[in-house]
């Protein structure tokens, strides 16, 4: 395949000049660097305010491709950032309809926004099941929330890491910047099967024209967010040790911003604040705040020595930015900067795990001669030119591109959690490419007959309909027989054992590869089972697929389903378990129904059953199945106290199992409450923060985040109910 003109396709957050920070100046300099030389580049990125798809290309000859996701038709079915994902993949779905198919999309880890497209990849959708995806870390929030401080298992905020990580894993070529960012996720999630890259990240020096002064004695700037991560803490204590024995040099916080710190329900800036008020009083702390490209890089020009005293990083743009202008920095040794930062020839490292390292190197850049600073600094200008120049990044990532694009990409479809699928214990005949629909009845006459219409009209050809009668009344067997005259369907009537036993005598009478369970007052779109064979014959991995539901008649609510997967599995039902098409084999060996589970959630436990012994499940994330809410129904009689029953059986039956992720699970349940009050993990289970997002959508929530009065009022409603 001719590589040396692509289309590219780069989807980010972040973009200048409406956004600042590490992933905004990465994609900058990437975006340029392929221009140059001679790719088709586009950048997808969304925007509050936007009215469709918007297209515009900048100064630089980029195409610059904008959305809103508040516009989206389904925003009241996912969380934000769920929804923000959903809108990406639709967006690219739009564009290679109108402008063709790229060579390779882009995707950032930050925020899982490739999930969606990456799903539809893999589950064989035709419009992106050919892409070829390449997926940059950046900034995982999997890995930074644990060091931030945040209630990581609180939803959304657990999914929005499920979701990253399944990003890792599915994208064709994963690509980081530093070796170190890979060591700390193989602790977080399944990396031992993943071959990613490590490459730097490109950039141009465009700040100075290379000529190094020595600054004046006394500027100590931390240039950064203000978050723990970033060290924050740490360093002011160092600081305030430093003061404390006489120490009287000032430090000036460049960067900053408002970030929330969750332990004190107040920003860190704030807390920062309250906490050094003596030290602020007596100048010794100065906040400079936020400062805009120009000011930023004038004010960095003045600056002495550069701290960067991260408890955990990537590769730092700040590193680099410091670095190439010339300056001198101090940095941690936990981050990927110290893949470029050598300790005394280009900068100094410190370590936060010896006592008085951080006080001693300090000192010892200050106490550095004129000769010897200008050498470091210029050493540091030299090994950012040399190793993140566009030219030395452009050829290693062209090579890996050339790979991608000359390579199968991912065959098999990648779990969040890899589990061994189990030997089967009997054998069974089928027919291959059957599909057996198996529909439970039991008096439901007034609702069948719309049942068995759908089916009538379903696109997969090879089929055949069950109607197993579960012992009804007279009436009600006459009224199913009558149908018969009508619609083509097997009717077998049985005595009356319940919905459990009658969905396994179904399976065990159906002749199909594969079965379908619908309820009979239920109804499919024609082209679920369609789709749902195809992800079935295309990958032999997956054993059942499911689909969003759509809720009729005594609701027009919806449920958007997800891969189901431990731990979260193991809290609440992630799939339309009672409506999903299974391969025969794998229902019969490990998936049958369990009648002790009297009240219902049998259809749940048959999914507990399946997964953990490997036969894995995966959603089409669309509305392909239609579920009818009536005032009458079992669902509708479903207390508390019999789902808490149920959940009892549920985890004794499957104690080794949840064992495993015993951990996971306490950590959801304590964060979210009982999983029996959720079934949508994308969403906010803070019932009055849920309010406010649906009430006022995003672009609101994120002005209020920037309003100093109004942000200070959001803050103490949430201390209210935190």
């Amino acid at each position: 395949m001719n590589t040396e003109n692509l289309k590219y396709w780069l989807c980010t957050t972040e973009f200048p000049p409406i956004h600042g920070g590490g992933i905004s100046t990465y994609c900058y300099h990437t975006a340029n660097m392929l221009k140059e030389k001679g790719h088709e580049v586009s950048v997808f990125i969304y925007e509050h305010g936007i009215d469709g798809i918007q297209k515009e290309v900048n100064k630089n000859g980029i195409q610059i491709i904008k959305f809103d996701p508040d516009q989206s038709a389904i925003k009241e079915t996912l969380g934000f950032e769920a929804l923000l994902s959903w809108e990406f993949a639709r967006v690219i779905e739009n564009c290679i309809q109108t402008d063709g198919r790229p060579d390779v999309i882009e995707f950032q880890d930050y925020l899982g926004i490739g999930y969606y497209t990456l799903q539809k990849k893999q589950l064989g959708y035709d419009v992106f099941k050919d892409l070829k995806i390449l997926l940059t870390l950046h900034a995982p929030v999997f890995l930074y929330y644990e060091y931030n401080q945040v209630p990581l298992y609180q939803f959304p905020e657990y999914w929005i890491c499920e979701m990253e990580k399944s990003c890792i894993r599915q994208a064709d070529l994963v690509i980081s910047p530093s070796k170190y960012l890979l060591d700390q996720l193989k602790d977080r999630m399944v990396m031992e099967d993943l071959e990613p890259i490590q490459l730097f990240n490109p950039y141009l020096n465009e700040w100075s024209d290379g000529q190094i002064q020595v600054p004046e004695k006394g500027d100590i700037c931390f240039f950064g967010k203000l978050t723990p991560q970033k060290g924050a803490i740490e360093l002011l204590a160092y600081f305030k040790q430093l003061w404390d024995e006489g120490f009287d040099q000032p430090l000036n916080i460049i960067g900053g911003g408002k970030h929330f710190f969750y332990p004190f329900n107040e920003d860190l800036q704030d807390h920062l604040k309250k906490k050094y008020k003596a030290y602020i009083d007596k100048n010794l702390i100065r906040f400079e705040g936020n400062l805009a490209p120009d000011a930023l890089k004038t004010r960095l020009q003045k600056a002495r020595v550069i701290i960067v005293p991260s408890i955990v990083d990537n590769l730092p743009y700040a590193v680099l930015e410091a670095m190439s202008l010339g300056k001198m920095v101090l940095a941690s040794e936990n981050g990927g900067h110290t893949e470029i930062l050598k300790n005394g020839e280009n900068g100094f490292i410190f370590s936060h795990q010896i006592k008085g390292d951080f006080e001693t190197k300090l000192k010892t850049i200050l106490n550095l001669g004129d000769a010897d600073y200008l050498r470091i600094c210029e050493n540091a200008s030299k090994s950012v030119q040399l190793n993140s120049n566009y030219e030395t990044i452009y050829l290693a990532k062209k090579k890996l591109i050339d790979q991608l694009l000359n390579g199968s990409g991912k065959q098999h479809f990648e779990f969040n959690q890899p589990i061994s699928k189990q030997d089967y214990q009997k054998d069974m005949a089928f027919e291959k490419g059957l599909l057996s629909i198996v529909v439970p009845y039991f008096n439901m006459g007034d609702y069948i007959e719309e049942t068995l219409e759908s089916l009538q009209k379903i696109e997969y050809p090879n089929k055949a309909i069950l109607v197993i009668d579960d012992g009804s009344n007279k009436e009600q067997k006459t009224k199913i027989k009558f149908l018969q005259s009508k619609y083509d369907f097997q009717l077998i009537s049985k005595e009356n054992e319940g919905l459990a036993l009658t969905r396994n005598f179904g399976a065990e009478q159906a002749k199909g590869e594969y079965i379908a369970f619908l309820d009979s007052d239920d109804t499919v779109t024609s082209d679920y089972y369609s789709k749902a064979i195809q992800c079935l014959q295309n990958h032999p991995e997956v054993g059942f697929v499911g689909c969003w539901a759509q809720y009729f008649e005594g609701s027009k609510g919806t449920w958007p389903t997800f891969n189901p997967e431990p731990p979260y599995l193991l809290t609440h039902n992630m799939i339309n378990s009672s409506a999903i098409v299974v391969r025969k084999k794998d229902f019969l060996n490990f998936g049958l129904n369990d009648a002790k589970m009297i009240y219902g959630m049998e259809d749940y436990d048959s999914i507990i059953s399946m997964v953990k012994n490997g036969v894995r499940g995966v959603v089409l994330p669309e509305f392909l199945w239609n579920y009818r809410i009536r005032k009458d129904s079992m669902q509708q009689s479903f207390t508390v106290n019999k789902q808490l029953m149920l959940y009892r059986e549920i985890s004794k039956k499957h104690k080794e199992f949840y064992n495993q992720y015993g951990c996971e699970i306490a950590n959801i349940l304590n964060h979210n409450g009982s999983g029996i009050f959720y079934q949508n993990p994308t969403l906010s289970n803070n019932k009055l923060k849920l309010k406010l997002e649906r009430l006022f959508g995003q672009k609101t929530i994120t002005l209020i985040k920037k309003n100093r009065m109004i942000r200070e009022v959001a803050k103490k409603i949430y201390r209210k109910f935190n």
